[in-house]
């Protein structure tokens, strides 16, 4: 069974195109051709889609995409990401870092790369990155709703200039049709937050859940586990300052690292 680094590389030569001159038709260096024909990375679902298009390939490239993605994420974390990416509606805690389905590239890079271990950074961060799209999609994307802790917008990932780009993304995320950022102010003292980050999703009407731990994460599916998370999260939800508000502090927060 032919693999996607092999039917890069095959279409590409088929048409008598240089690493270079693919890259340049959609916007990547000569290098990030050759990571995908080594298997060293997997293009991301709007990537794949274009190599489709220059390829007339129809959706070849983005199944074997989807197919190698499936395979390199991290075992704990497939049947979350599965259930992610049919999910009509996310809600995230995180205490500690922004969301991954709102993270920049930079950001999560650095959060990869610092937090970890990760054994590859430049699929992981590509996993990371594709599975933005549920938020992004053309067709059905995801409603999310955000909630994170104040001391995200202050803890330092990466540089000053990487915290201004996060945060400046954040606010223009506030401003999605589908997406709502909460944040728990200071003033919250102690709240359920404290316990730890979890997602909740909803996947073909019935709730699922997933818990962030040092062992890389729990997939939970559990109704009454996932009832106690419910719980948990309309008391985080609780704390939370409404959007226009949130926005408003965020849109400050940015200004500190300037």
């Amino acid at each position: 069974m032919i693999d996607l680094q092999e039917a890069i590389r095959k279409e590409r030569t088929t048409r008598g195109l240089s690493q270079e001159q693919l890259g340049g038709l959609i916007g990547v260096s000569a290098s990030t051709i050759g990571s995908y024909e080594s298997g060293r990375l997997i293009p991301v679902r709007a990537l794949a889609k274009a190599l489709d298009g220059v390829f007339e390939t129809g959706e070849r490239v983005q199944r074997l995409a989807a197919q190698a993605r499936g395979l390199s994420i991290a075992p704990f974390l497939r049947s979350w990401a599965e259930n992610e990416a049919q999910a009509s509606m996310l809600r995230s805690f995180q205490l500690s870092v922004v969301p991954g389905l709102l993270q920049t590239e930079a950001y999560a890079r650095h959060v990869l790369t610092d937090i970890g271990p990760v054994d590859d950074i430049e699929t992981a961060l590509a996993n990371r990155l594709a599975r933005q799209e549920v938020l992004t999609r053309a067709e059905n994307p995801a409603y999310f709703v955000a909630v994170l802790d104040r001391s995200v917008l202050h803890r330092q990932i990466g540089s000053p200039d990487v915290m201004v780009e996060q945060l400046t993304a954040l606010v223009a995320a506030c401003d999605r049709p589908n997406v709502r950022v909460h944040v728990v102010p200071a003033t919250a003292g102690a709240y359920a937050g404290l316990n730890g980050p979890f997602a909740l999703g909803s996947v073909h009407d019935r709730w699922v859940g997933y818990l962030d731990t040092h062992l890389g994460g729990e997939p939970i599916d559990d109704p009454q586990q996932v009832r106690r998370l419910e719980r948990a999260w309309e008391d985080v939800r609780s704390y939370a300052l409404p959007v226009a508000e949130s926005r408003d502090m965020i849109e400050k927060a940015a200004l500190t690292w300037s």
